[in-house]
Order: structure tokens, then C-alpha cells, then sequence
């Protein structure tokens, strides 16, 4: 399947072959017009045959000219559109002068003569199957009205000669347009092959340059790629399947204090301590039967042994590659000897931290604790103590006002400070509840805060449901007490910032704790 750009350029090459073959299309048009011109001269009044003539002349001189601007044009793809309708309305005219060859030019009384025509005719339209191979249009634009006048002159006479002769010339038709098909699949055929062609060379020629550009980057890479291999500071290291060493970096040398002369060819059993060197063999025969199955990428934490006898954490990425049948691999080796102490000195930081946070908690518990305790405590003073207090006074002021009359002025003053003295006792009930409420200690959390809420509700003129879900029952104090304070907390913000006229609490039990 053809793009856009192919289909337009195959358009293009279709036009220039028309143009190309437009000479041969010019010649044959004035030898046989000249020769039609000569046999008819004795059947044909001469004027017509002149004057058809001087037009099929002037006619191939517009050709000429028509051929030689196309010729030394510059051709721009959009104008080849353009080049194309020329040219049809070119074979139009041309087609339609010849056409008239069977009005004007028909010797009636001459049947030798109009079989001259029609074989003249025949042979124009012959020659166009393969001029206008490249594009039908321009050859049923030429063949149409150049043999159609004819055949009604043969089917108009009517007698049966001119019918058979009117049914060979259509037949004679048919196969030049059998014919144009064959031609302009061949034609069509070998341009397409011809584009394919350029496009395989123009790939070859691209292929070419990319295969010398990527020799050129790869030895460049390769330059690239040992310099940076000689100057990382880690070790980077070659081996076979045998085990031996191919390649050993200046990073290998200054972590293990071996150079590269010493270690090419050689196995890595002096670098590994003596109580790994079995295992290390069998890992290296055991990668290699792996093939592709191998640790590619893995990174391992391993010990190493320099050439001075000291071990050293180290740890090993590994990576393979395949040639000729045998795997190869190569690691890169660190030495983590700081980050092993660093990690050491983080994970005794962490435990140190973990146990202060504990202490801290702990604290902040019996901070709690401590709280909630003073609490419980101010608020049975204030219940037991102040109160009863309280309820003396107002006692005392009621049995002064029984020795008095009800007359007495002192009476008004005295019923006014027993309500006083009522209020302050209400309110220092409501505080003891607020600093410690004593139900919470006697019938638990939900209990304590339905009662908390509901007097909330009242006070503030707020409606709010209580949703207690799975709650357990035996809640230790220090948590009941938190989440008692919790919710007191989060009610007072919503009547303070919230301006809300509905509030859901819902108090679940979950895996491990309670969700507010």
C-alpha cells in the first residue's frame, strides 16, 4: 500500500511519460494525416481536405509548444495536476479533429476509401495504447471521439457491409481497450518497481551511512567505555565460563592490591575468603549451565580479601553476555565497609530512639494518668465537700426565712440569695461532672458519652446521633478517659467554629484499638 507521497510521485512519473512519448504521438499524426490526405485527395473536395489539414498542422504545432514549455519547466509537485489537464484537453482535440475525419472526410461512394479511413483511424487509436499507456483518461479521451463519428456512419448507412464493418471497427474498440489495460499494468508495473527500486537503494544508502556512523560510535563508545572503566574507583571484573580473568580494572587493583598483569588469566581464589572459595566455584559452574537464567542485575553483599590478608564487606552486581557459543560475566564490585558502620550506627540511633519514644510515651501516660486523677480528685471535692456546703447554707437561709414573717421585707432578700445559693450548688455539680464525671468510672465509655452529648445537645441547640459500634466494655480508664476528652474537645470546636446545625459521632471498635 502506497502513501500519499508515493501515490503523488507515481502521479508525477505518469504525466512526464505522456509528455515523453508526445513527439512519437506528433509525428505519427501529421505522416498519417499527410497520407490520408493524399489517398482521399480524388474522393474528397479539396478545401476540406486542406483545411483539415492546415488544423491537424496548427493542432501538432500547439502539441510542439505544448511538449517544449513542459520540457523546460521546473515541474513543482503542485503543478503537475495542472501539466495532466493540458494535456487531456490536448488528446480531447486531437481526438475529436480526427473524429471529424468520419463527417467531412467519409467518401460515400468510395467503400475502398472509407476502409483506407477506418484502418487509418484504427491505426491512430492503436498507436494510443501505447502512448497513453501511463494514463487511460488521455486515451479514452483521444480514442472516444476519434472513432465514435465513424461507427454511427457505418450503423447509419445500415446495408450489410457497413454493419460488419461498423462491428469490426467496435470490436477493433474493444480489444485496443483490452489492450490499454495490459499496457497500463505493465506501465503502472514497471514504475512501481522502479520506485520500489529507488526506495530499496535510498534504505541501502541510509542503511550504509547509519552501519559507518555506528562503527564510528561504537568504536568511540568502546574508547568511551574503557576510559571510564579504568577510571571508576570501582572494581569492575571480566570472567569466563572458566572462572578466569579477562578484564581488571585500576578500581580492582586499589580495592584488592592486585594489578591486572597478576589477575589476567587467573581465578578469583585469592580474593575470596578461604571458607567461601567452594561456594564461589560451584556458583560459577552453576551460572554457567544457567545460561540465560542466570542472576543478571542481582546485587549481593559478600566478603572480600585483599592481597594483605584483611577482609572487607563488599557488595556484587552481575551482569552476562554470550559469544560464540560461551557465556561471559562481568561484575561490578563496591567496597561498603562505610556504609556497613554507617548502617550499624543508624539501626543504634533507631533503637535508641524507639526507646525514648517508649520513655516519652511512657510519661506522657502518667502525665495523663496524673491529670485525670486530679481531676477525679477536684471533682469529689467539689461534689462531697463544696456542695454539701452549699446545701448547708441553703438549709440555714430556709430556716431563717421560717422565723420571720411573710411580710418581713428581709424575706424577698433572702429567697433571692437561696437562689443564689441554688444556682452556685447547680453549677459547681456541672463543673465536678466536667472535671471528672463519675459516670464514666461506674458505667464506661458509651454510657458517659451519651450523657455527655445529650447535655451538649441541650446546651448549645445542636442536634447530634451517637453511633457506638463494637465498643468494648472492659476499656482501661487511661484510654476511656482519652476518648472521653477527645470527643469533649471536638464537640466544643464544632459549636465554636463549625456552625453546624447537625453533628454524627460514631465510636467503633476495630483490630487493635478504637476508631472516633
Amino acid at each position: 500500500m502506497l502513501d500519499k507521497h508515493e501515490q503523488d510521485f507515481l502521479y508525477k512519473q505518469q504525466v512526464e511519460q505522456l509528455y515523453a512519448l508526445a513527439p512519437v504521438g506528433i509525428i505519427a499524426s501529421l505522416v498519417n494525416g499527410s497520407i490520408l490526405t493524399v489517398i482521399q485527395w480524388n474522393v474528397i473536395p479539396h478545401g476540406l481536405l486542406l483545411t483539415w489539414l492546415s488544423a491537424l498542422i496548427l493542432l501538432n504545432g500547439a502539441w510542439t509548444l505544448l511538449w517544449y514549455q513542459f520540457s523546460h519547466a521546473s515541474r513543482h509537485p503542485q503543478d503537475v495536476h495542472r501539466w495532466c489537464l493540458r494535456f487531456l484537453g490536448g488528446t480531447l482535440v486531437s481526438g475529436v479533429l480526427w473524429g471529424a475525419t468520419g463527417v467531412v472526410l467519409f467518401p460515400e461512394s468510395s467503400i475502398p476509401h472509407q476502409i483506407f479511413l477506418a484502418f487509418v483511424l484504427g491505426g491512430m487509436i492503436a498507436g494510443a495504447t501505447a502512448v497513453h499507456a501511463a494514463l487511460p483518461k488521455a486515451f479514452l479521451a483521444y480514442a472516444l471521439p476519434t472513432i465514435t463519428p465513424l461507427l454511427v456512419r457505418f450503423f447509419l448507412l445500415g446495408d450489410e457491409q457497413h454493419m460488419a464493418m461498423g462491428s469490426m471497427c467496435l470490436l477493433f474498440l474493444t480489444m485496443m481497450f483490452v489492450t490499454l489495460r495490459r499496457n497500463h499494468s505493465v506501465t503502472m508495473a514497471s514504475m512501481t518497481f522502479n520506485l520500489e527500486l529507488g526506495k530499496s537503494n535510498q534504505a541501502l544508502q541510509r542503511e550504509i551511512g547509519q552501519r559507518e556512523q555506528a562503527e564510528a560510535a561504537l568504536r568511540e563508545s568502546q574508547e568511551q567505555l574503557h576510559a571510564v572503566v579504568q577510571s571508576t574507583d570501582e572494581g569492575i571484573i571480566s570472567l569466563n565460563s572458566q572462572g578466569k580473568v579477562m578484564l581488571w580494572n585500576t578500581g580492582a587493583e586499589a580495592l584488592f592490591g592486585f594489578s591486572m598483569e597478576e589477575m589476567k588469566g587467573q581465578t578469583l581464589e585469592c580474593i575470596v575468603p578461604e571458607r567461601f572459595r567452594l561456594a564461589h566455584q560451584q556458583g560459577i559452574r552453576r551460572a554457567s549451565r544457567a545460561g540465560k537464567k542466570t542472576v543478571e542485575g542481582e546485587m549481593f553483599e559478600l566478603m572480600g580479601l585483599r592481597r594483605d590478608g584483611s577482609e572487607f564487606p563488599l557488595e556484587l552486581s552481575l551482569g552476562y553476555w554470550h559469544k560464540h557459543g560461551e557465556i561471559f560475566f562481568t561484575g561490578i564490585v563496591r567496597d561498603i565497609t562505610a556504609r556497613k558502620e554507617a548502617q550499624g550506627a543508624l539501626q543504634r540511633r533507631e533503637r535508641e530512639l524507639e526507646q525514648s519514644q517508649g520513655e516519652l510515651r511512657a510519661l506522657g501516660a502518667q502525665l495523663i494518668s496524673a491529670q485525670e486523677d486530679e481531676r477525679r480528685r477536684l471533682s469529689r471535692e467539689l461534689h462531697d465537700d463544696m456542695n454539701q456546703r452549699l446545701a448547708v447554707v441553703a438549709l440555714e437561709i430556709d430556716s431563717i426565712q421560717s422565723t420571720l414573717p411573710e411580710s418581713d421585707p428581709m424575706q424577698k432578700t433572702l429567697q433571692h440569695l437561696n437562689d443564689q445559693v441554688s444556682g452556685l450548688s447547680d453549677s459547681v455539680l456541672h463543673l465536678a461532672y466536667q472535671l471528672h464525671p463519675s459516670i464514666l468510672d461506674d458505667l464506661g465509655l458509651v454510657v458517659a458519652l451519651k450523657s455527655s452529648i445529650k447535655e451538649f445537645s441541650q446546651w448549645e441547640n445542636i442536634a447530634v446521633t451517637f453511633q457506638p459500634r463494637d465498643v468494648p466494655h472492659n476499656l482501661p480508664q487511661d484510654i476511656a478517659s482519652c476518648v472521653y476528652r477527645v470527643t469533649q474537645e471536638c464537640l466544643r470546636n464544632v459549636a465554636k467554629h463549625a456552625q453546624a446545625s447537625q453533628v454524627s459521632v460514631e465510636v467503633r471498635g476495630v483490630e487493635g484499638g478504637l476508631q472516633l
